[in-house]
C-alpha cells in the first residue's frame, strides 16, 4: 500500500497484487503490463525480510526472480542502522545474485551509517543512492565526500543547495535575495522564506547540512519550538491585508490591526509583535547591505552563471 501511495504521489504507473503469494508470477505479469505501456524504466520491488531466519527465503526468492526476469541491474537495498552486520548480509545477497548497485536506506550520517557503507565494499558494487528519510525527496545520489563531511560535522552545503533548488526556481531564489539586498523586503518576502524552509523538511535535518552548525545543533525541544513559531508566523502573515503585507509598520501604529490579525490567525498580539520586530531587524540589515554594491554585483554574476 505504501509503495502504491508513493507511486501515485509522483505520478508513475504501478502494478501490484494482494491476492497472489507468488512473487515471480506477480513480477512477470507486472513486467508484461509495463512493457505493453512502453514504460522505459521498470523497477521491481521485492518484499523485505525482518524476522530471524527469513534471510534464506529472501535469497532463494531473489535468485529465482533474477533467473526468470533477467533484469538489466539488481539493486540491493541495505538498512544502514545495522552497521557492520551489513557485511554478512551483503555477502550472502551477492552470492545469490550479482549486485549491480546498492541503495543504503536510513543513512543519517552517524558512525553506524559509515560502518554499513564500509561493509558493503565486499560486493565491489557501486553505491548509487542513499535514503535519509521516508519521503521521495529524501532519496539522494550518493557522494562520498558529502557523506564524510556529515560524519565529521562539517555539514553538507551542496546537499542544502540541491534541496533548496527542489522547492524554488532560480528566479524565485533570486527575487528573495535581491529583495533583501536592495532593501525592498516586506512580509511577502518573509512569507516566501519561511514557506521554503518548511517545505524542505524537518528543521533539524536542514541545520545538519549547514557547515559548522552540525557540531552545535540546538536541542530537539528548541528545534520544535522554532518550527512551531514559523508555523505561527505563516498563519499571521496569511491573516494580513495586502496593505499590511507591503507596509508592516502600519500594524504597530494601529492597535485594531494588531488585534484583528492575532484573532484571525489564532495567535496572540505578542506573537504578531514578535514577527513585526523580526521584520524590522531584517529590514535594517537589508538597508545596510544595500550600500554594499559589491555584494549585489557578485550575486548577479552568480545567478547569470547558474542560468547558463
Amino acid at each position: 500500500d505504501q509503495l502504491k501511495q508513493l507511486a501515485e504521489k509522483i505520478k508513475v504507473p504501478f502494478y501490484g497484487e494482494t491476492a497472489s503469494k507468488d512473487p515471480v508470477d506477480i513480477a512477470l505479469k507486472g513486467l508484461s503490463k509495463m512493457l505493453e505501456e512502453k514504460t522505459d524504466i521498470i523497477i521491481i520491488d521485492t518484499a523485505g525480510r525482518h524476522g530471524y531466519g527469513e534471510e534464506e527465503g529472501l535469497l532463494a526468492e531473489m535468485k529465482l526472480l533474477a533467473e526468470k526476469l533477467k533484469p538489466d541491474e539488481v539493486m540491493f537495498v541495505l538498512d544502514a542502522s545495522i552497521g557492520q552486520k551489513a557485511k554478512d548480509i551483503a555477502e550472502k545477497f551477492h552470492s545469490a545474485t550479482p549486485i549491480g548497485s546498492i541503495v543504503v536506506s536510513k543513512l543519517d550520517g552517524s558512525a553506524k551509517g559509515g560502518g554499513a557503507i564500509a561493509a558493503v565494499a565486499v560486493t565491489k558494487a557501486k553505491i548509487k543512492f542513499v535514503g535519509t528519510g521516508e519521503k521521495i525527496e529524501d532519496i539522494e545520489v550518493f557522494k562520498p565526500k558529502r557523506f564524510i563531511a556529515r560524519i565529521l560535522g562539517l555539514g553538507d552545503l551542496e546537499g542544502l543547495l540541491e534541496r533548496v533548488s527542489m522547492y524554488q526556481t532560480p528566479e524565485e531564489q533570486k527575487k528573495i535575495i535581491e529583495d533583501v539586498l536592495t532593501g525592498k523586503i516586506d512580509m511577502k518576502t518573509i512569507y516566501a522564506q519561511i514557506r521554503q524552509v518548511r517545505r524542505m523538511g524537518p528543521l533539524s535535518k536542514i541545520l545538519k547540512m549547514i557547515p559548522g552548525f552540525s557540531l552545535q545543533l540546538p536541542g530537539e525541544e528548541q528545534v520544535k519550538l522554532t518550527e512551531k513559531k514559523m508555523d505561527k508566523w505563516i498563519a499571521i502573515i496569511q491573516s494580513m491585508t495586502y496593505e499590511e503585507l507591503e507596509k508592516p509598520e502600519l500594524i504597530e501604529k494601529e492597535k485594531t490591526r494588531l488585534r484583528r490579525i492575532a484573532m484571525g490567525s489564532g495567535t496572540t498580539t505578542d506573537d504578531v509583535k514578535e514577527l513585526v520586530e523580526y521584520y524590522k531587524q531584517l529590514k535594517k540589515i537589508s538597508l545596510q547591505l544595500k550600500r554594499r554594491k559589491d555584494i549585489l554585483k557578485r550575486l548577479e554574476e552568480q545567478f547569470q552563471s547558474m542560468g547558463s
